[in-house]
């Protein structure tokens, strides 16, 4: 990645993580990543294996799939961070 994309992709991390690490968790893994995830998951399979009950598998990803996009949104929350961080101590050190 070449060095102007990286100082604006940390730029933009900073803005992002001081609206809060909850805030970002909630925005990107639980409706970003999760609910569309489910609806797609949802999709895909009534095109593959059509359920009598319609509603039962998008019910159920619309749970399952937001709760794993907590652990996601955790997941790049902290490499961002980590990332992040080793910018601001390269910057410091420049």
């Amino acid at each position: 990645m070449n060095k102007t994309k990286y100082n604006a992709q940390m730029k933009k991390w900073a803005e992002t993580r001081k609206k809060g690490k909850w805030i970002f968790i909630f925005k990107f893994g639980v409706l970003y990543w999760g609910v569309l995830t489910a609806i797609l998951f949802s999709l895909l399979m009534h095109l593959i294996d059509p359920e009598p009950k319609i509603w039962l598998r998008p019910l159920i990803s619309l749970v399952v799939f937001p709760l794993g996009g907590i652990f996601f949104g955790l997941w790049v929350w902290w490499s961002s961070e980590k990332n992040y961080k080793g910018f601001v101590q390269r910057q410091g050190n420049t």
